[in-house]
């Protein structure tokens, strides 16, 4: 009688995920399969609170993202650094204003050696003229101008100081701010606005 052999059929497994299949390779390769059992445990236990921490560290970089793309606010922007202001020029007292205002007047004027005015002027005679019209006597020379007054620096130039120039003390201006005087140059130049840094300074004074 022939035996027949029922075959039975082994239900399919499903398939492995892959974190159970690196387990059970790593327990395969594992010298102590025990420990590496025991590591792969704590892993799916600890596995919910890293995806957690994953997703909470994805969701700040997304914010940091998109912080960086759109324009920074007024706070958030550093400061910048502006324009370094030039130095103002002091304002010019009322005796002061009105001689720069003379001296304003006489542009054009032409330049004549010994002239104090009103036709024309030399330099030192211009700034006498400008300075009496401000109420203060002047002396008649550019050395004694230099000689009259409170000295002062360069840097503490305002509107109606005298500065002079050369060192014989051979000129004389009316500074009027900005770097610039209003001189009678020398014959065949009017009474003119120039830089004073165009010829060599030797000093400067204040009227009283």
């Amino acid at each position: 009688m022939a035996s027949h052999h029922t075959t039975v059929e082994r239900p399919q497994l499903a398939p492995q995920p892959a974190r159970a299949r690196a387990t059970h390779q790593g327990l395969l390769l594992a010298a102590d399969p025990q420990r590496c059992l025991d590591g792969a445990t704590v892993l799916e236990r600890t596995g919910g609170h890293q995806a957690t921490a994953v997703a909470g560290w994805a969701r700040r970089l997304g914010s940091i993202r998109r912080l960086g793309t759109r324009p920074a606010t007024a706070e958030e922007r550093p400061p910048e650094p502006g324009p370094v202001a030039a130095p103002r020029t002091p304002a010019p007292g009322e005796r002061a204003a009105r001689a720069v205002s003379f001296a304003h007047g006489a542009l054009g004027k032409p330049y004549a050696w010994g002239a104090t005015g009103p036709a024309a002027y030399d330099c030192s005679g211009l700034v006498q003229a400008a300075w009496k019209a401000g109420g203060v006597a002047l002396p008649r020379t550019t050395y004694t101008q230099i000689a009259s007054g409170t000295r002062i620096d360069w840097p503490q130039l305002a509107p109606g100081d005298l500065v002079f120039f050369y060192s014989g003390i051979s000129h004389v201006g009316l500074y009027i701010g900005g770097g610039e005087m209003i001189h009678a140059p020398h014959p065949g130049e009017p009474v003119q606005i120039t830089p004073i840094d165009r010829m060599p300074f030797a000093g400067a004074t204040r009227p009283a």
